[in-house]
């Protein structure tokens, strides 16, 4: 549920802090009748990105929960979870409904942030490389910006106060905001989601999470509750909107539930389906994964695909075998951005193993500093 008007009239897409009164079953019909496609973006093939912002990204436990939360990612695009959101126009099913590209650790960002300070740090990434430049059109990149215990945000514009000492009134959103070059790009906010913040914005209780949780275990969930609305509505209202109904995430918000992936089990939010929605006359509609991926639903996205943008999802699924690529490390202040000779030599190992790249092409090496050079050179 959005928590307030933002710029221009429009609303941020929100995980609210309290849960609302739950509005009275339909006598007959459709939970959410008025919840339909409105002509604009979803991700058909999410490409998603990880920052992890603060000083506390550093320390070993969180480097650990960096990690933790990165594989979360990779297992819920694999996972049936994402077999729902193919009604959507959201990926092919389990396995092919998008990837997990790559980790980037920001420092220096302030330790109170607004949406300006926000754009500034994502466009400085993108400007030093640690970011894409979204295409024109048909973007599939989506950055989950993960804050550490250090970093609170408000926002008057869009009304929004996060892990403040008081006020607090969301866990969690998602915006879009135009770069330097025109485009649009997608991004979430995941406050840390600590005792103090949860106290701080439960006050005497009814919220959608709980201080039994682990912590980490509520950061999945909020992350689960704005990946699926990015993804369906990156463009708040444009995509798989109802103006009472809101987004596929707030009809649910607070569904508590898990997912399993090889070894890992994760904390989750069910997500709204439309099509249980229509099939059960308003019986069943907060799900949580599906045996198969679900047909797109009819008045859906993919009339207004097209060929390019078609094409681009088969291209986007070949890369898969590549990634995630190696994570990097931005300073704020310094705009420099690095990578540890260890995540490259991981990445090559997993790359090539059991072989050496010079076993496979004689002089790969030094043709890959080539290319990457001529890239570079390209994107000046």
């Amino acid at each position: 549920m959005p928590v307030s008007e933002a710029r221009s009239s429009r609303k941020i897409g929100g995980v609210r802090g309290r849960l609302a009164e739950a509005p009275a079953a339909p006598v007959s019909g459709q939970h959410a009748p008025d919840f339909k496609y409105n002509g604009g973006a979803v991700l058909r093939c999410p490409q998603v990105y990880g920052g992890f912002w603060g000083p506390q990204w550093s320390n070993a436990a969180h480097v650990t929960r960096a990690n933790h939360l990165a594989q979360f990612m990779k297992d819920l695009l694999a996972s049936k979870y994402m077999n729902v959101l193919s009604q959507y126009g959201v990926g092919f099913g389990a396995g092919v409904a998008g990837s997990y590209v790559k980790s980037t650790f920001v420092s220096g960002a302030p330790a109170q942030l607004d949406e300006p300070k926000i754009h500034q740090i994502i466009q400085s990434c993108i400007n030093a490389g640690a970011l894409p430049e979204p295409p024109a059109t048909h973007s599939n990149i989506c950055l989950i910006i993960f804050l550490d215990e250090t970093i609170a945000v408000k926002d008057n514009g869009i009304g929004v106060a996060m892990c403040e000492p008081t006020g607090d009134n969301a866990f969690g959103y998602h915006f879009d905001f135009v770069t330097a070059a025109g485009h649009e790009f997608y991004y979430a906010v995941i406050p840390a989601l600590s005792d103090a913040c949860l106290t701080a914005t439960c006050g005497g209780g009814g919220c959608s999470l709980s201080l039994g949780q682990p912590q980490e275990q509520r950061i999945t969930q909020v992350t689960s509750h704005e990946f699926m609305e990015m993804a369906t509505d990156p463009k708040f209202t444009k995509g798989w909107f109802g103006p009472s109904s809101d987004e596929n995430g707030d009809i649910c918000n607070g569904q508590t539930a898990s997912i399993t992936v090889g070894p890992n089990t994760w904390a989750v939010q069910r997500q709204y389906s439309k099509a249980d929605d229509v099939a059960t006359n308003g019986v069943k509609f907060c799900i949580l994964d599906a045996p198969n991926p679900m047909p797109e639903l009819a008045g859906g996205p993919a009339a207004t695909a097209g060929v390019a943008g078609v094409a681009r999802v088969q291209m986007l699924q070949q890369l898969y075998p590549l990634l995630p690529l190696p994570a990097s490390r931005f300073d704020v202040a310094s705009k420099k951005l690095t990578v540890d000779d260890a995540e490259l030599e991981a990445y090559s190992q997993r790359l090539f193993s059991p072989f050496a790249p010079e076993n496979l092409v004689p002089g790969l090496s030094g043709m890959l500093r080539q290319l990457a050079d001529h890239l570079d050179k390209k994107k000046k």
